[in-house]
């Protein structure tokens, strides 16, 4: 006799285990492709680079990092030939009295060149023989501690014109007695002008950073006149 096989019915159905949870997937949950949050991962399928693809993409790395390399080599020797500036590297000083003594011969005249401090120096000095104002004059620039400047001027054959161009027609803005000497005062914008005739010369000293030291500079010129 066959063997009879029972059937599934409600009371001989196999009970399924009550601990037993439903699988649940390791997939995570992709975005949809219009979330403006979803990124390569979200996508249905991996881009994949194609050997020609992978090659280039190879190929602007390492032209890259050549570019780069190449970038450096050419940086650090330049870097290395450029010594590091210091505070002098564009002080430019002149020998006053050097250059005084060898235009005094061309002028005919003896020039005015003081002896300066320790914290001065003249970064200009010379002799202007062919000017538009057809009046030859000396000229030099004093720096004084590095931020301050005076300028001076020294004419044997001077006229007012001459004085107006080179104070830039300043106005007159009264005296000042200056070790006996009496200076005329010009004025205009920052820059303070003090005019004096000294012996058969006239001096014209200029600043714009300060009347300390025009004062100082009349005192010398005054002093030297003597």
């Amino acid at each position: 006799m066959g063997i009879v096989q029972p059937e599934n019915t409600e009371n001989n159905t196999p009970a399924t285990d009550a601990g037993t949870a439903p699988a649940i997937s390791d997939e995570p949950t992709r975005r949809d492709l219009n979330d403006p949050k979803a990124t390569f991962a979200d996508l249905p399928y991996k881009p994949q680079l194609t050997e020609k693809q992978s090659k280039r993409a190879n190929q602007t790395l390492k032209g890259m990092i050549i570019s780069v390399a190449f970038c450096i080599a050419v940086f650090i020797p330049l870097y290395l030939l450029n010594p590091t500036p210091n505070e002098k590297a564009f002080e430019s000083t002149v020998d006053l009295q050097a250059t005084a003594q060898g235009a005094s011969e061309m002028a005919g005249t003896e020039l005015f060149a003081p002896e300066l401090a320790e914290d001065e120096y003249a970064n200009f000095a010379r002799w202007q023989a062919n000017t538009a104002q057809g009046v030859p004059y000396w000229e030099f620039g004093v720096v004084i501690e590095d931020s301050k400047f005076v300028w001076v001027r020294q004419a044997v054959d001077s006229n007012p014109t001459w004085v107006a161009l080179i104070t830039d027609s300043a106005l007159p803005a009264g005296t000042k007695q200056i070790d006996g000497v009496q200076w005329e005062v010009r004025t205009k914008d920052a820059k303070t002008y003090l005019i004096s005739e000294e012996k058969d010369s006239t001096f014209v000293l200029s600043s714009d950073t300060g009347e300390a030291e025009l004062l100082e500079m009349a005192r010398l010129v005054s002093a030297d006149a003597k």
